[in-house]
């Protein structure tokens, strides 16, 4: 049998590649002669920016940048100097996983240090960014990130705007002559979600309150992110705000396509796309695919959908492997895989189940091999 094994990171417990070696060994323990290949993916989150230049064979660069609130940190990027692309990933700046759970305030927050890597790249010769924007602390629409790039935003009284969440209902224009970005890069943003810019399934009334926001200040973001995209609208034209993952990371993809003419791709298609995933399941009989948590979110451009879909192509069934399966099993059907599992191994904290991830992989990867072989 030849297999597939595509998951994403097990979020706070292994990266992709971790938990496809971890599933890789559960399979050969129970059938030591299938053809395994390992194919760790992501899909605009942590870890993409690893993933796709692991496969574009790039460089890691270092620099140092602010995170979300300001403070001096250590990121990193991917940069191919073969062929002039930067690989960046949002959370390494400006993520939600650098601030305590206590410090979170997206109302303070600011994704400049964004901005800081895509003109670190810009200066290293990078014509063309893959920006994957899952996991960010922010809901400033990109004001941060634009600010780095030379965008400058002023109230009605032409006061300058550092670029925080709390002011977007402050800005009366901007002036985007001293960009620092000339028209012969392309920016190519790698959305994990669908979302609006605003609205019911908007950054703030959907994922703000994880970034720190009490209900006060959602209602305040949103109806920043509300008065923001007229401005914008107002000054560039075009409508931006409905489209679909305009609403990522705090509103950034807003912000990319508004400042920097970025277009917008689901992450998982062009994940696979650049990866060659469809060539390499021609002649597959399984794929096994896997993150932390499948629900009801995880039709709506999550990897697990992408794999399904691209599989389904070729008629090769998916099977999930997760930490936490809270999709019923009408979310399962409508997902498209042949089925899901919790590698849940017993009852015990957060704590406990993330260190036990990698044996929970394996054993369960062992018991679906046994199950295939019967």
């Amino acid at each position: 049998m030849k297999i597939i094994i595509a998951p994403d990171s097990f979020k706070d417990a292994l990266s992709a590649k971790e938990v496809a070696e971890a599933i890789q060994k559960g399979i050969k323990m129970a059938s030591p002669d299938d053809e395994i290949v390992v194919f760790p993916l992501g899909d605009g989150g942590e870890g993409s920016s690893e993933i796709i230049g692991y496969y574009l064979k790039a460089k890691k660069i270092v620099v140092n940048v602010e995170d979300a609130l300001g403070h001096p940190v250590e990121a990193y990027y991917y940069f191919s100097k073969e062929n002039h692309t930067a690989i960046i990933e949002m959370a390494q700046a400006s993520g939600l996983q650098r601030i305590s759970y206590d410090d979170r305030n997206c109302m303070e927050a600011s994704s400049f240090g964004t901005g800081q890597l895509i003109l670190d790249a810009i200066r290293l010769g990078a014509t063309r960014v893959i920006l994957a924007i899952g996991g960010s602390a922010t809901n400033d629409a990109g004001m941060g990130l634009a600010t780095a790039l030379g965008v400058r935003f002023y109230d009605e009284n032409n006061r300058l705007l550092r670029g925080k969440g709390r002011e977007l209902q402050q800005v009366h224009f901007y002036d985007k002559s001293q960009l620092l970005m000339n028209k012969g890069i392309a920016v190519e943003v790698l959305c994990d979600v669908d979302n609006p810019l605003f609205g019911e399934k908007g950054a703030a009334h959907v994922y703000a309150r994880q970034k720190g926001a009490n209900d006060e200040e959602i209602e305040l973001l949103d109806n920043g992110l509300r008065h923001f995209s007229t401005v914008v609208r107002k000054q560039e034209e075009r409508d931006f705000a409905k489209i679909p993952g305009a609403g990522a990371a705090g509103g950034l993809g807003f912000g990319a396509m508004a400042f920097l003419d970025a277009k917008l791709y689901k992450g998982i298609d062009l994940m696979l796309d650049m990866t060659g995933f469809n060539e390499q399941i021609k002649d597959a009989d399984l794929v096994i695919t896997g993150e932390g948590k499948i629900d009801d979110q995880t039709i709506h451009g999550k990897l697990i959908s992408g794999v399904v879909q691209h599989a389904k192509g070729q008629n090769v069934p998916v099977v999930a492997l997760c930490g936490a399966l809270e999709a019923g099993a009408t979310s399962i059907k409508k997902i498209g895989l042949l089925a899901a599992f919790s590698i849940q191994s017993k009852s015990g904290s957060l704590v406990d189940a993330l260190e036990r991830t990698p044996r929970d992989l394996m054993l369960t990867a062992f018991n679906l091999r046994r199950i295939l072989e019967s």
